[in-house]
């Protein structure tokens, strides 16, 4: 199958702001004309991707890789369009099987967690990618830092998104946080905090909306804390209800290229406490509150 553009992901398992970007993408009308398919490199639920477009099956797990690269490669893309370091590998890879066409590397975030040989992998999609996007200019320097020989190709493209619309019901909450429980989130910080703010309001409520790997280990913590009736875990659901009821949104993250659930929080107008870190920095503070 052909396609004008393929997106290659690392995986759909949970919906964060880089897969939704790409969906926007699958989904605007200004790309109607454009032939769009996507490509993951680990196996699992395609989450919210329509079949039809997914280039990959489900199965699989890691021994998939090849596959992945030669999906790519069969489409005969005009732009490979990756996202961060697994896309990027498998569309660099796939370039060299199809190099008529172009690559368009996805940087999004601030590679704190980069090992040596990640670093030495970083090295290869330099070399074959055409151009290099971030979502931040904290992104993009830190990209830059590690390798100069980058800074050539490397453009900032802040998030486009459009303002959350209010929903017909909307749960009251004092807090609202929003995204993977991963442990860049620092969710532990913010129970330990909430702990602390429950002392002064002791009916005051934190909803964290999001699932991932350190839910359990979440769940555990908060019951330590005392915090049973002052902690709702919602998995990964519609945010808004949750967003729109809440008093103030809360972003504990050690890191962030660009925080898309954020940028959500203040186009509903909802005030929002976060830490100043990466990409944070450079959202209009107009109702933002930088710890």
């Amino acid at each position: 199958m052909r396609a004008d553009v393929v997106h290659v992901l690392p995986h759909a398992h949970t919906l964060g702001g880089t897969e939704r970007t790409v969906l926007d993408l699958l989904d605007s009308p200004e790309l109607n004309d454009v032939s769009q398919r996507v490509v993951f490199v680990r196996s699992g639920p395609f989450t919210s991707f329509p079949e039809s477009l997914v280039l990959t099956s489900q199965e699989g797990g890691w021994q998939r890789l090849p596959s992945a690269v030669l999906a790519v490669a069969q489409a005969r893309p005009k732009v490979i369009h990756s996202w961060l370091l697994q896309g990027n590998l498998v569309g660099a890879a796939a370039r060299v099987l199809w190099p008529l066409s172009s690559l368009v590397t996805s940087e999004r975030n601030l590679g704190h967690t980069l090992t040596p040989a990640k670093r030495r992998l970083e090295r290869i999609v330099a070399a074959l990618e055409s151009v290099a996007t971030a979502n931040s200019s904290a992104v993009r320097d830190a990209a830059i830092q590690r390798l100069p020989g980058r800074a050539s190709k490397m453009r900032v493209i802040l998030p486009g998104i459009e303002p959350p619309l209010r929903p017909a019901r909307v749960v009251p909450t004092t807090a609202v946080m929003v995204g993977r429980l991963h442990p860049v989130k620092d969710h532990s910080t913010a129970l330990r905090a909430w702990a602390l703010v429950r002392k002064e309001n002791p009916g005051a409520v934190l909803t964290i909306v999001g699932d991932g790997p350190e839910r359990s280990g979440l769940e555990a913590l908060g019951c330590s804390l005392g915090l049973q009736d002052g902690v709702r875990f919602v998995g990964q659901t519609d945010p808004r209800p949750h967003l729109f009821g809440a008093q103030v949104y809360l972003s504990t993250s050690l890191a962030e290229g660009f925080s898309r659930s954020l940028l959500e929080a203040l186009l509903a107008g909802v005030p929002s406490v976060a830490s100043a870190v990466g990409g944070v920095a450079e959202l209009s503070p107009g109702a933002l509150q930088l710890v």
